[in-house]
Formats: C-alpha cells, structure tokens, sequence
C-alpha cells in the first residue's frame, strides 16, 4: 500500500486493533467486539487504506501484526487509555466537582507510600478524589497500560515496563529482621546473623526475589539461608505468625518501621548487607498530564526520589 497520512483512530477502530492483538484471531477479535467477521475484516482494509499500510498479516500462527501494525496497536492503546482516562475525569468533575487520581499499589508500598503521598496530594488539591486499587504487579501494569490506572506503585523486581510506560525509582528497601515484641531477643543491643540463624523463620518463598536477596543478606556471615519453618508470600500472614510465636521473619525496613511503630513486631539489632530491590512509581509517559498525576510526580520526586536516581 502506498503511505499517506491518516493515523487519527475512531474508537472502533481502536478497539479492533487491541482485540486483534489480544486474540490474534479475526474471528475471535470480532466476537469480542460484537460484530461479524466479514464486518471486521472491512473495518480493518478501511483503517489499512486510512493509514497506508498493511497492519496485520495472517500465519499459521494466526493474525499477526506487522511493524506498522504494532505502532498503530501503541496508539489504539494510548488513544481509548486517553479516552478512559478523561472520561473519569469528567464524571468526578461533573458529579462531585473532584478531580481524579487512579493508584495501584502493591502490598510493599501500600502502607508506606500510598498513605503520605495522598496526604499531601489533599492537602495541594482540596478536590482530590482517589482511587486505590492493591493487586499484583501484572495485573496493575496492565490496568495502567491500559488507561485504567495513573500511576503504580511498588517493587518492580527488574520487570520489563510495558510500552509507552516509564518508571521513577524512589528509594531502596533495606532488609531488617522482625521478631514478636515479647520475644527473648527483642531488647538485644546488637546481634548477628550467626546468633539467630538457628532460630525458626518465616521466609519469602523459594525462586523469588526475596528469597535471593535474602540468602546474599547471609552470604557475607558465610551462612546459607535458615531453615523455614514457614515460607509465605503473604505480608499479613507473616506478621501474624511473628506475633504469636517466637519466630523470626526477614522484611523492608520501611514497612517494618511502620508495624514497630503500631506496636506489632520489634526490629532487631542486625546488620544487613543486601536489600529487597527498589520501590518505584510507574506512570504512562505519554498521557495526558492531568493535574493529580503531575502532582503525584513532583511529589514523589521532590520527597522520595534518592540522590541520583532518575526516571527510565
């Protein structure tokens, strides 16, 4: 096809694009939308002769996207998360006279993020209405993706960002070891790891991040991680376990400062050399720059944002 400019979407079309790339079945991307196969099909020549390019390619792998189908798959995606994104905007305006910030968060930034940053995003903007939704990192990286979230918060583990997504590394989250607050060790003045490496833990599950960065935290002492009595990938259990027993459990000394503070758990005297990977804020580069989000930015820049850290 010969190229000519035309690349502004109607949301149908938009809609075609993602179901196709979803599917990578015409005839199932047309059941997702509703329509006939052979409707379909005429929706997607009438964008390829808009554009000037052939956008999908079948295989017998299915209906593929070719280079150009792939920066127009990008746009639909950014146009109908655009779309989204102002029509909530215009709801709370409208219904409530609020302005709108949709936060995802995982668990490790959920009590100690989440909670200042929208304290003093209320403070700036007195109409602010927020959303926050905790889930898992894939889930929220998809709803940001696709204009259903602003911004997400919480450790990245070296995930790969989706397209059009940018990430702010905020800070590093050093590892400390917890213990209940009647336990023996609670009022030590210093320990190490040799002296409560035979105790009974909690630790984070085999094969993940935590569980790694936790095992180079002993390295140093020469030690192998301790033998679990309990492995969990639950924040809540754990702390529940530490509180009513005398085991030990390894976590992000920012959260465990927040707990000791609620006089949960007890923060023990140890020296670690390692720590769980860095808490990050990940937003979509190119939406629009509604005021709640460019707050949310510049706050946690000017507050959280360590020395030399940048965005990517």
């Amino acid at each position: 096809m010969s190229a000519r400019p035309g690349t502004h979407l109607k949301p149908r079309h938009a809609e075609l694009l993602i179901a196709l790339d979803d599917t990578r079945h015409l005839g199932r991307a047309a059941d997702r939308l509703h329509m006939s196969q052979p409707a379909a099909s005429k929706a997607l020549l009438q964008l390829e002769e808009q554009v000037g390019y052939t956008l999908f390619s079948r295989t017998p792998q299915g209906t593929q996207p070719t280079p150009a189908g792939e920066v127009m798959i990008l746009h639909a995606r950014h146009t109908l998360g655009s779309a989204v994104r102002v029509q909530a905007e215009l709801q709370a305006a409208q219904l409530r006279g609020h302005c709108l910030l949709r936060l995802g968060t995982l668990p490790s930034a959920a009590a100690t993020v989440a909670p200042p940053l929208i304290n003093a995003l209320c403070g700036q903007l007195p109409a602010l209405e927020v959303t926050l939704l905790e889930g898992v990192l894939d889930d929220l990286l998809h709803k940001l993706d696709h204009g259903e979230l602003d911004i997400v918060l919480g450790r990245l583990g070296g995930r790969a960002l989706p397209a059009g997504c940018a990430s702010l590394r905020l800070y590093d989250e050093p590892i400390c070891v917890v213990a209940a607050t009647d336990h023996p060790l609670a009022g030590a003045d210093a320990l190490t790891l040799a002296s409560v490496h035979a105790l009974p833990w909690v630790l984070p599950l085999p094969g993940t991040m935590m569980s790694e960065r936790l095992a180079q935290a002993f390295e140093p002492a020469g030690l192998t991680l301790p033998a679990a009595r309990m492995q969990s990938n639950s924040l809540l259990a754990t702390l529940a376990q530490v509180c009513h027993s005398d085991w030990l459990a390894a976590m992000p000394l920012a959260i465990a400062r927040y707990h000791e503070r609620q006089g949960l758990i007890r923060i023990l005297p140890l020296r670690m050399q390692a720590h769980f990977g860095a808490i990050a804020a990940v937003y979509r580069r190119h939406a629009a720059p509604m005021p709640a989000v460019q707050a949310a930015l510049d706050w946690l820049t000017q507050t959280l944002v360590q020395p030399h850290q940048t965005a990517s």
